[in-house]
């Protein structure tokens, strides 16, 4: 069966699943952060994309037990959790906090554009798939 054969890992779905997870993930970080950046006390958080995605890099090579018999376990491996971290400096950038709107700004623009690259890519994955599947060029 090609599901089990690992095609849809051949393709590079995997891999921009877990981009869109975690450019996801960073533009609810940042969304907080802008939405804090008036309040006393609060500490800004940041996800590193680099770090996630290297991590779900290695994650791929692992093997993936297949059940051949009903009796075994299933393997529903859980999707690995995006790490947010606390940024901890004293550097009250806002006024109030430690909460740079201008960086803030930035880092929502370049996890839009990180969205809409994993969108397109995984697009047109699926495209070449459906085309594959249907016999055409």
């Amino acid at each position: 069966m090609l599901i089990n054969s690992g095609l849809f890992d051949k393709c590079g779905i995997p891999i921009y699943q877990r981009l869109l997870k975690v450019a996801s993930s960073a533009q609810k970080v940042t969304a907080s952060n802008i939405a804090n950046v008036a309040t006393s006390g609060y500490s800004a958080k940041t996800v590193n994309f680099k770090d996630e995605m290297q991590k779900s890099a290695a994650s791929q090579n692992h093997i993936v037990p297949i059940a051949t018999n009903t009796r075994h376990l299933p393997s529903n491996r859980p999707e690995p959790i995006v790490k947010i971290d606390e940024i901890g400096n004293d550097d009250k950038a806002s006024g109030v906090n430690n909460v740079d709107i201008e960086k803030e700004m930035s880092d929502l623009a370049e996890n839009q554009m990180m969205y809409e690259f994993g969108t397109k890519r995984l697009t047109q994955v699926f495209t070449t798939l459906r085309m594959a599947i249907r016999g055409k060029e």
